[in-house]
């Protein structure tokens, strides 16, 4: 059970992707089979018109409706009609969600069509090139020099909005793979753009892999060396998808066989999530969190716990938050928080402490996956952070029932 790994389970009617750090759970997502809709593509029907907030609520099945902001349209693709400036109720029209729903809120649905590869992400939307803000100006410089002596920003960033992602460093001076996915991804995008005049209402035009492939494609190089699965036909699918894209560079699979200790078993899983989902979460120092989630935002408070004496206080308070700052930022990306989130450390009097607490902090901060933000340090001392929402909580993934949006294949 050493290493890091990557395990793939069916758990009470959900499939889990969880990434585990020499037996450290430090990533978890659920989803229900077969009901994944984020990122799907389909030619929807335009059900109201909300003028007093220029939105609209489409529909991509019969009773399915998605929310549509019609403020971020440019150049929406119409099935039924030409395009003249206006989106009119019972127009057919092609969307993509980009946002699942959330508690009483439909999914969002957009216009700008794009798809993601691991290195980059091709869309609809303005043309040019943009590169992931975690990209250093010198990785930049590189890749960008790169892709122009290929001639492959010239041919389809003139077009397309290519967006370069963080993966896109790993590859070092060899771009092919990068230079690859932008030409297939745009080759992708025109011919759903083309198929679209050729399909009913309600058609699925386009369906994205599910989570657990697209979990395994994003994590950067080297944050796992295995994946794991005991599902034979979830293996499968694995392998298949490693051999379509080699350039994606995942690590070897295994079917893990043994009816005596199941992998949920063996990995502890059920006591993995309940953790997960716990309130107080234990540093090794012997102080503790609190996690508060709100409607508003998440409230997390940083105790002395056990760790209550010693000759320099100071020099405690600043490793416990030290400690503290690492745990807040792994149980950030573990549990999926987004929003406001407020982080209340321990008092620390010397201003050097607070600075080496917020640079540590702030540091940590830069390598989650998803935008995330210190924002400052408030009037009353609390620690101010925004994360960017992609997708649900861990603990809604975990206890929503679901529903599933089909279309003709």
């Amino acid at each position: 059970m050493k290493g890091n790994k990557y395990l793939i389970i069916k758990y009470q009617g959900k499939i889990l992707s969880l990434l585990f750090h020499e037996n450290r759970l430090v990533r978890a997502r659920a989803e229900k089979e077969g009901e994944n809709i984020l990122g799907n593509i389909y030619v929807a029907k335009v059900k109201s018109i909300l003028k007093n907030i220029h939105a609209a609520f489409v529909e991509i099945q019969p009773g399915y409706p998605c929310f549509l902001n019609l403020d971020r349209i440019r150049k929406p693709l119409l099935v039924n009609r030409a395009y003249d400036g206006r989106i009119l109720a019972e127009d057919e029209i092609v969307v993509q969600i980009y946002k699942e729903a959330a508690k009483t809120k439909s999914p969002a649905a957009t216009c700008s069509l794009s798809l993601n590869g691991k290195y980059c992400a091709v869309s609809f939307d303005r043309p040019g090139a943009v590169y992931s803000s975690k990209l250093s100006e010198k990785v930049r410089a590189r890749i960008g020099a790169a892709l122009e002596k290929e001639g492959v920003l010239k041919e389809y960033a003139r077009k397309n909005g290519v967006i370069i992602r963080t993966n896109a460093k790993s590859l070092g001076d060899d771009i092919s793979p990068l230079a690859e996915e932008i030409r297939q991804l745009s080759g992708k995008l025109q011919e759903i753009a083309d198929a679209a005049h050729y399909r009913t209402c309600y058609s699925i035009l386009y369906e994205a892999a599910p989570s657990y492939l697209t979990g395994m494609r994003d994590e950067y190089e080297g944050q796992y060396e295995e994946v794991v699965t005991d599902d034979p036909g979830i293996y499968e699918t694995i392998m298949v998808y490693r051999e379509a894209n080699p350039s994606f560079h995942i690590p070897a699979a295994r079917l893990y066989r043994d009816e005596r200790l199941p992998l949920y078993k063996l990995y502890s899983v059920e006591t993995r999530l309940q953790e997960a989902l716990g309130k107080k979460v234990w540093l090794k120092s012997g102080g503790y969190l609190v996690i508060e989630p709100t409607e508003a935002l998440t409230v997390i408070d940083v105790n002395t716990g056990k760790l209550v004496t010693g000759k320099d206080m100071e020099q405690t308070w600043l490793r416990i938050n030290m400690e503290a700052a690492e745990e807040i930022a792994l149980q950030l990306a573990l549990r999926n928080i987004s929003g406001i989130i407020i982080v209340d450390f321990i008092n620390m009097k010397p201003e050097e402490h607070n600075k080496k607490l917020m640079s540590h902090f702030g540091n940590l901060l830069k390598q989650d996956s998803v935008r995330t933000e210190l924002m400052d340090i408030t009037a009353l001392g609390l620690v101010e952070i925004t994360r960017m929402k992609t997708s649900k909580p861990l603990r809604e993934q975990l206890t929503e029932q679901g529903k599933q949006a089909k279309g003709e294949a």
